[in-house]
């Protein structure tokens, strides 16, 4: 799990209270990850998840962190280059609350789901505007304005020339 401390796997890893402590890639793992916060926040709040779950081994327990919570933590590590000290929620409801593993193969799942959608879009478009008699130059250069992808092939686009 990148949120919460970069090297909570490392059992010599003391945070320091200094941003500079953090590398390069610590940093933009820690900006991904307050990316996908975000994007968790819009997409499964609504469902009813109020935030993630992360096992604490220092208190032997899970903490569930909200969503803002959570941004606040890596911003907080982000800037201080160390996780603030936490405390349990109040009586948390479990079932509205995932892993951090479960969120973000959730993410993935979404982000690949929402690049095939768009690639069908794309196709059927592509075919319904040959069907028309567009030139594959045209429907070609729709797409590009639109900022999506032209289909795999020119038989995507119904096989007419330019």
């Amino acid at each position: 799990m990148d949120a919460g401390r970069p090297n909570d796997d490392d059992p010599e890893f003391e945070p320091s209270g200094d941003p500079e402590a953090l590398d390069d890639t610590e940093r933009d793992a820690l900006r991904q990850d307050l990316l996908d916060v975000e994007v968790l926040k819009e997409v499964l709040g609504p469902k009813g998840i109020k935030g993630a779950v992360f096992y604490c081994p220092d208190c032997d327990e899970d903490h569930f962190l909200a969503w803002d919570l959570l941004a606040g933590n890596l911003k907080e590590l982000l800037e201080a280059g160390e996780s603030p000290i936490h405390e349990p929620a109040f009586d948390p409801d479990p079932d509205e609350y995932v892993s951090w593993d479960y969120a973000r193969g959730f993410l993935d799942g979404y982000e690949s789901y929402a690049a095939e959608e768009v690639g069908e879009l794309s196709s059927k478009l592509a075919d319904e505007l040959t069907s028309r008699d567009w030139r594959v130059d045209e429907v070609k250069s729709l797409l590009a304005r639109l900022g999506l992808d032209s289909p795999g092939s020119e038989d995507n686009a119904g096989g007419r020339g330019s």
